[in-house]
């Protein structure tokens, strides 16, 4: 593995001339060797990849699913020095699928997505690996797609899973919130959401904060003319992205996608009438993120 890139965050002011121990957060999106920078105690979250949706132009659109939303595993506290290091391995998020990717059989042409990779930690002074599982992929008919697993944390949670008329699912921080994708069963709804709410970049002090579902998208009329007509719809970190709808398209204007999957959130499903120029949202790659807490 080579030393990815990290981001440093909410570092303490230094209280002297002397200096003081600063309390960093890094931010691993790669897979990587990381040695820690200082001595002191961590917490180390670790979030496995979103799956990618289903997608789907057939006239049973209304089946089509979001992809899972990837697992969740943290170390509460754990004591580092220099001398230790970590074998960091990150997952990546389902790819987005769709036309020859799937099913054609006249006017019916539909397709699964492809599930996110598992992220894992293992290192000095850890008694077990941590790991996220990625999310399932997007089911296109049958049950809702499934959330990744975790395992060998204090804190354990499966991803949030999608329905049918659903988005993706988001990352479950703390058994909260909502972070499945559900349905009322007769419309296109929200997807599901980080179960903390907040800015990703600033998470400390043993907390993640996640960003907003994406707002679903449906189109009523009979013509949809670009990709330009659809906002919002990609997820924020740690939440699904949403699923889109529409009748069908105006002649070339290519393709359209569910809404991607912020970091570990699950992609949306996409849906037309006729028209197989769709794809499903691809999931959110995972992510570790190692804080610094004394």
């Amino acid at each position: 593995f080579s030393v990815g890139i990290y981001l440093m965050s909410n570092l303490t002011d230094l209280i002297s001339a002397g200096g003081a121990a600063t309390f960093p957060t890094f931010f691993l999106y790669t897979s990587q060797t990381w040695v820690p920078p200082q001595d002191g105690n961590i917490c180390i979250h670790v979030v496995g990849a979103g799956g990618s949706g289903s997608w789907s132009a057939d006239q049973n659109r209304n089946n089509a699913r979001g992809g899972g939303g990837g697992g969740y595993c943290k170390k509460n506290s754990l004591a580092v020095t220099t001398a230790g290091s970590f074998t960091v391995v990150v997952g990546t998020g389902g790819a987005s699928g769709g036309g020859t990717n799937g099913v054609t059989a006249g006017d019916v042409s539909y397709g699964n997505g492809i599930s996110g990779g598992a992220s894992t930690v293992a290192g000095t002074g850890l008694g077990s690996t941590l790991t996220a599982n990625g999310g399932g992929f997007g089911n296109r008919l049958g049950t809702s797609s499934t959330g990744g697993t975790a395992s060998g944390g204090d804190v354990n949670n499966t991803g949030g899973t999608a329905a049918a008329y659903c988005g993706g699912g988001g990352v479950n921080l703390n058994g909260t919130g909502a972070y499945n994708a559900t349905s009322n069963g007769t419309k296109f709804t929200k997807a599901g959401e980080a179960s903390i709410q907040g800015d990703f970049k600033e998470s400390a002090g043993g907390i993640l904060y996640g960003g907003q579902a994406g707002n679903f998208q449906y189109f009523g009329s009979q013509y949809v003319n670009r990709m330009s007509n659809f906002s919002n719809h990609n997820g924020g970190p740690l939440s699904g992205g949403a699923t889109l709808h529409a009748p069908r398209q105006s002649s070339g204007t290519g393709l359209m996608w569910g809404g991607h999957g912020g970091l570990g959130g699950g992609g949306g499903a996409c849906t037309s009438y006729y028209d197989n120029d769709t794809a499903g949202g691809r999931g959110g790659d995972g992510v570790v993120v190692i804080q610094y807490l004394s």
